[in-house]
């Protein structure tokens, strides 16, 4: 059994995954079984993951999903202001930080213990940023930082 946070994550992941294929949200609410306001989570957290994504790369055409800003992503409130005001800007800075093998991981931050690392990590996994997906423009950067 799921704890009731757990289960809103669960349902955040099939639901981008739904979306992506194109169903609408009747059909996803429908499908999870979702009561109208877990819907309407739902519906806003994927509207701001979308709508950050969009403004990035109308600012910054060339940018990838490790500009992608924290403070507007798909993790919970609590944990999003967690992470800001730990200083992480954007996906690609918590993606360096768990990948860094010298230094404790995300459960070291105050705030922020084994649950919520686990949602980081899905979510930097969902946007191939985990250290285990090859992040080439994070080498590239590693290897060549006097272009960035």
């Amino acid at each position: 059994m799921l704890s009731k946070l757990e289960q809103a994550a669960h349902n955040l992941e099939e639901a981008r995954e739904l979306r992506a294929a194109g169903s609408t949200y009747r059909q996803i609410g429908r499908k999870l079984g979702l009561t109208s306001g877990q819907l309407s989570h739902i519906r806003r957290s994927l509207k701001r993951e979308k709508s950050s994504a969009t403004r990035l790369r109308s600012t910054q055409p060339g940018a990838s999903s490790r500009d992608l800003p924290v403070s507007q992503c798909g993790l919970p409130a609590g944990l999003r202001k967690s992470l800001t005001a730990s200083g992480y800007k954007t996906l690609g800075d918590l993606a360096d930080r768990l990948a860094e093998s010298g230094r404790s991981g995300l459960e070291a931050t105050p705030g922020i213990g084994p649950y919520r690392t686990t949602l980081v990590t899905r979510l930097l996994a969902y946007h191939g940023l985990s250290s285990g997906h090859g992040d080439l423009p994070a080498e590239i950067e590693r290897i060549f930082p006097e272009f960035f």
